[in-house]
């Protein structure tokens, strides 16, 4: 084992007195540290060394370490792991390396390789950990960065307070340590840690925040990461009160809970307030997804019409969640589980590559220059249009539906309250306006002549698996305007 140096006590004192505070290292506990070989794991590694084992703060915790080779590098992913293996074992602790290849692992999940990385990282940990704890070497300005990159990507509170001290098994002992501090204590201790290029590379959107965004914010306010991390601890008190009135509520909204499938009473669920119905929601899906859940801020509003509207249908339904998850409907009974995802048969899904679009609502097409809205008319337009529509005078109805090749008019009804709007896929079909049978959208699309450089951009509009417009070019027999329609939606994009 290793022992601090005189020079580095204050450090070491601090970080003790944190992991008490917080309860990070119960007595007769085993630690397995995740080591990628830069300066944050080696000092955690160090410090952990320092602090645990006989005659020392924590003399009753075991310390293993885990090393990943990412193959992000090639050879020098390979260098890095050799070289974490010899500083480890003259440490004296017991050593697992792994390897995934993330770049191949991205491309099969559809995930940023940053994305990628991360769940690599934690599913290999958690093999290895086998139920024991995992330390992690966050720090302190990693804290800063991800409470800016939960804003910039939109969070609620769970996301603006940050990284916790302890999250289920793993723990961040270095959660108030700068990356400043780390880098003079390595320098103290004669510790060598490894240059990660990919610590720099501007397709990672983290670093770019590091290097790009906190710079610029520190020219605004110097302090800004102290204030960051103050309004943090702020929002955190906030959220365990609310957690604690989630605890509460959670006996009477739930039924069943396990890491398979959680069963919700829907009048119960939709009777709670509504910060609670997403807490609640949130919780179930993170108990389901390894404690962290894979809804976003903007999935919300659209969960919580898809429930209203599944209570007031009283028919079976079923939604797609983010994170391989499926969400069912039958009755009063709401089954949240880890299910098939079928694209034919479900009514909706919470895509990450689609716009989620509530009638009224607006938004931008992801990887597209367009915006797409839904409009509800005016309703002495909507009533002047609907009488015209009964008694079949198509020249009132369009007088007053004045159609454009990017604006249209469905029925509401027909359509139902969520939209998603996206790029086309292979296999999407449309039944197209006056048409018994469905066609490939590529076959639509080549019959328009729209060049192949637009095909790929252009927004097709979807209720369920159902699509009702490539915009500009079909619209679908389903959503038609008729005399027995009761609710009219203009649909419409623009650039």
């Amino acid at each position: 084992m290793v022992s601090a140096p005189a020079s580095s006590e204050w450090l070491t004192a601090r970080v003790a007195a944190y992991i008490a505070r917080h309860g990070l290292l119960p007595p007769q506990s085993e630690v397995v540290i995740a080591v990628s070989g830069g300066a944050d794991s080696l000092c955690l590694l160090h410090l952990l060394c320092s602090l645990c084992g006989e005659g020392r703060p924590f003399p009753t915790v075991r310390l293993f370490a885990a090393h990943l080779n990412h193959r992000l590098r090639g050879q020098a992913s390979e260098r890095d792991a050799l070289h974490v293996a010899r500083l480890v074992s003259a440490w004296g602790i017991p050593l697992t390396i792994g390897s995934v290849d993330v770049p191949a692992l991205a491309r099969r999940e559809k995930r940023s390789l940053e994305e990628a990385a991360r769940l690599a990282r934690y599913a290999f940990l958690r093999d290895v950990a086998r139920g024991r704890l995992i330390a992690v070497a966050h720090q302190a300005d990693d804290q800063v960065e991800t409470i800016l990159l939960h804003l910039l990507r939109g969070s609620g509170l769970a996301g603006l307070v940050g990284m916790a001290p302890r999250q289920q098994d793993i723990i961040r002992p270095l959660l108030e340590v700068s990356r400043a501090e780390i880098l003079a204590y390595c320098q103290q201790q004669g510790l060598k840690p490894l240059e990660d290029e990919s610590n720099r590379d501007p397709r990672f959107l983290r670093n770019r925040v590091r290097h790009e965004l906190l710079p610029l914010l520190e020219q605004l306010n110097p302090g800004i990461r102290e204030t960051l991390r103050r309004s943090a601890e702020v929002l955190r008190v906030d959220l365990e009160w609310i957690e604690s009135c989630v605890s509460q509520s959670w006996s009477a909204v739930v039924t069943g809970a396990s890491a398979e499938e959680v069963v919700m009473t829907l009048p119960a669920l939709l009777a709670q307030p509504l910060s609670l119905q997403r807490h609640l929601l949130r919780r179930a899906t993170a108990l389901l997804c390894g404690g962290q859940s894979p809804l976003e801020p903007r999935h919300y509003a659209l969960l919580e019409a898809f429930l209203q509207q599944a209570q007031r249908s009283r028919a079976e339904r079923s939604l797609d969640l983010p994170g391989r998850l499926q969400l069912q409907v039958s009755g009063s009974t709401l089954r949240l589980f880890h299910g098939p995802q079928n694209r034919q048969t479900r009514d909706m899904a919470l895509d990450n590559e689609a716009l989620l679009l509530p009638v009224p609502g607006e938004g931008q097409v992801p990887g597209t220059p367009w915006r797409a809205r839904a409009t509800l008319l005016a309703p002495d337009v909507e009533q002047a249009a609907l009488e015209a529509l009964a008694r079949e005078d198509w020249e009132a109805v369009w007088h007053l539906l004045p159609r454009t090749r990017y604006v249209v008019y469905i029925d509401g009804e027909a359509a139902g309250p969520l939209l998603q709007v996206r790029t086309r896929r292979a296999g999407d079909r449309i039944q197209p306006l006056g048409m018994q049978q469905s066609r490939k959208v590529q076959d639509v699309l080549v019959d328009a002549h729209v060049p192949r450089s637009e095909r790929d951009t252009l927004p097709l509009f979807f209720a369920g698996s159902r699509c009702i417009w490539i915009a500009g070019h079909c619209l679908a027999e389903s959503v038609r305007l008729s005399r027995t329609t009761r609710r009219i939606v203009q649909l419409s994009i623009s650039r």
